[in-house]
């Protein structure tokens, strides 16, 4: 019997390569990763690990729709500071799916900022373009599974906001300009966390019974709260 097929945007990124890992380390279905630049070095070394590798762009509705051909479940995923916005970007994913008749999109999102700090912060537009596609979402007639991501652990080291003291060689200092740091933030490592619960809701739509839960409301992809205070914390412990 053939494995299910699931379709991977943004394979060689931070989230699509967290959800192909864990895909590949399920090993119940069928992997076809898309991907800008399938000739990249990232690309390559998914495609000799037995996965599909294809060429897909996200202002191209009908790339989409061709790369979605056959595919049980997609995980659609949006790439920030592009020419195309991110809400047109997740339309265009949203349609795709719907016209190539996929079961299951699994959509990874964020709340929208406006509305959650009731007006007062209005250019978080990350964070609002993928919320707008939320709204289109409940109308476009596309079954689809939301998470709502929390903030990435990987994000200490690739936004620099862990960073050797300037002064001081044996230690370190941790910026978190948005935060006091006191306040408790939700997080997820990517890497570990967010390809396994991925998996985990690809798995659970096989059951009927599951569909209303999973739908129902966005899924908080954020298996920890910490503040700052507490990840230095974490971080210095044994060492003093």
């Amino acid at each position: 019997m053939s494995k299910n097929l699931v379709v991977v945007l943004g394979a060689t990124g931070t989230q699509g390569g967290s959800v192909v890992n864990a895909l590949l380390k399920h090993g119940g279905y069928a992997i076809r990763g898309v991907t800008r630049n399938p000739d990249a070095l990232a690309a390559i070394s998914l495609a000799e690990k037995g996965v599909d590798v294809v060429s897909g762009d996200l202002a191209d509705k009908d790339s989409l729709i061709k790369v979605f051909d056959g595919a049980y479940a997609v995980f659609g995923v949006t790439v920030a500071y592009t020419p195309i916005s991110e809400e047109l970007q997740g339309q265009n994913i949203v349609d795709a799916a719907k016209a190539a008749s996929v079961p299951l999109l699994v959509w990874s999102s964020l709340p929208s900022a406006t509305d959650t700090s009731n007006g007062k912060y209005t250019t978080i537009y990350h964070f609002d373009q993928k919320n707008a596609v939320d709204k289109y979402i409940a109308t476009a007639g596309q079954p689809t599974v939301i998470l709502h991501t929390g903030g990435f652990a990987e994000n200490l080291l690739n936004f620099h906001m862990l960073q050797p003291d300037s002064t001081d060689p044996s230690k370190w200092n941790a910026f978190y300009p948005i935060s006091r740091s006191e306040t408790k933030m939700a997080g997820v490592w990517i890497d570990g966390d967010l390809g396994n619960i991925v998996v985990a809701v690809i798995d659970h739509w096989k059951n009927e019974s599951w569909r209303g839960k999973l739908t129902a409301e966005p899924i908080a992809a954020a298996p920890y709260e910490l503040s700052v205070e507490e990840i230095v914390a974490i971080l210095t412990k044994g060492k003093h």
